[in-house]
């Protein structure tokens, strides 16, 4: 215990919680991301090459990943102190409890939406099936349930994979040489997974051009080294500090111009890269946040993103619902550049407060929920030290297997 204790201490003092704002302002710019994606995506007219630059919001999930991957690693090394031998089961329960009351609510209400308005569905009945699928995070590896209901469920189902292996992951990853290797390693399996399913698809006379732009992309295994990344980041941002702001904030600016450049001229040279695009984004964005780590640059971190960043799971969940909603109640008179900013507006507006509603009654009680059930549990393993023996020794079977 004492090992361990000393472990976590040599680990966790460089990162201070008070410092840590700018990951929920890192999630409210990867929700404006996602967001203006999908209004640019319901508006006609608008310039090709301003339409292929708002595509690129679909990284904003990416960076989702990051972030969360971050988080989970340093909640995850705090936890296993207090929670002792029962962390695995307490991060089960809290992450479950985080995620699911407003993702059921999600997919039940537009599991009704598209009951009774079909053309929601585009036009085909409403699969409870797939749904379910969905609600059981299985989609990720069903191409017809991917990304099916509530909206953008692919990277719920995602993160909900990656939760499984985060106590693992934890065990073996002790330092960033280590990261560093782990991601080398699923970026070439990615690879090679993907070349291998291109020439399977092939032989069977399958075209692979259309699978992989929705469901091979989507599906977990295309997604895990990003999540990688998030644990670099964990590591670097313990073991590397900028000393000047204004070494940082050059930094920080040359990081952030290359990626732009990428954005404006990726199309020229990403149809030749091994690699898939979203790994390159995801890479920058790794090293745009541990920049971000470094000083408060408040063009990036400010009082809007820390506010969407709060709200941002809910927002995600609840945007697609309220464009779809004013797409049809906007005049079709206000087109182009107009109704890209009008439908902009309203959907942050009142995604925003119906978010802001959702997160405090649905997000935060289920989090409530998930911490009474721990305290329930760990007033019964207090009250019967058998059961706490039991649970200690399947504790180290586990281990040991």
């Amino acid at each position: 215990m004492l090992i361990h204790k000393a472990l976590y201490i040599c680990f966790m003092n460089p990162i201070s919680t008070n410092k840590l704002t700018y990951i929920n302002a890192v999630r409210g710019i990867a929700i404006t991301m996602v967001v203006l994606l999908h209004v640019a995506q319901g508006v006609k007219g608008l310039p090709e090459t301003f339409t292929y630059l708002s595509s690129k919001g679909s990284f904003g999930v990416q960076l989702f990943f990051i972030a969360s991957a971050f988080t989970l690693f340093l909640s995850y090394s705090r936890k296993s102190i207090s929670d002792e031998q029962f962390t695995v089961r307490n991060f089960f329960i809290r992450r479950l409890f985080r995620i699911s009351p407003m993702y059921y609510l999600a997919a039940l209400v537009y599991g009704v939406i598209c009951y009774y308005l079909p053309e929601y569905n585009d036009g085909h009945p409403l699969k409870v099936g797939n749904v379910i699928l969905n609600m059981l995070y299985l989609n990720t590896f069903i191409p017809g349930s991917i990304n099916y209901l509530p909206p953008g469920g692919w990277s719920v189902g995602a993160e909900m994979v990656f939760y499984c292996f985060v106590p693992f992951l934890f065990s073996r990853i002790k330092n960033l040489k280590t990261a560093i290797q782990v991601f080398v390693v699923m970026l070439a399996g990615s690879v090679i997974l993907q070349y291998g399913i291109r020439f399977t698809l092939t032989q069977f006379g399958i075209d692979y051009r259309n699978p992989e732009t929705w469901f091979l992309y989507y599906w977990f295994p295309n997604q895990a080294a990003v999540f990688i990344l998030g644990i670099i980041l964990f590591f670097a941002v313990q073991k590397y500090s900028i000393i000047s702001k204004a070494k940082a904030t050059a930094l920080l600016s040359v990081a952030v111009l290359s990626l732009v450049l990428f954005y404006i001229f990726g199309r020229s040279v990403v149809p030749f890269m091994i690699v898939q695009e979203h790994f390159v984004v995801a890479i920058f964005f790794t090293i745009i946040v541990f920049f971000l780590s470094q000083y408060h640059f408040v063009l990036f971190d400010n009082k809007l993103m820390r506010f969407l960043g709060e709200i941002s799971f809910s927002l995600y969940l609840v945007h697609f619902a309220v464009l779809k909603l004013f797409e049809q109640l906007l005049p079709a008179t206000i087109s182009g550049f107009a109704r890209y900013g009008v439908l902009a507006l309203i959907t942050f507006a009142v995604s925003s407060l119906i978010s802001w509603i959702t997160y405090r009654t649905v997000e935060s009680k289920g989090i409530e929920w998930g911490n009474k059930l721990i305290k329930k549990y760990s007033k019964n393993c207090i009250a019967s030290p058998a059961a706490t023996f039991k649970q200690v020794a399947k504790t180290k079977e586990s281990i040991l297997a």
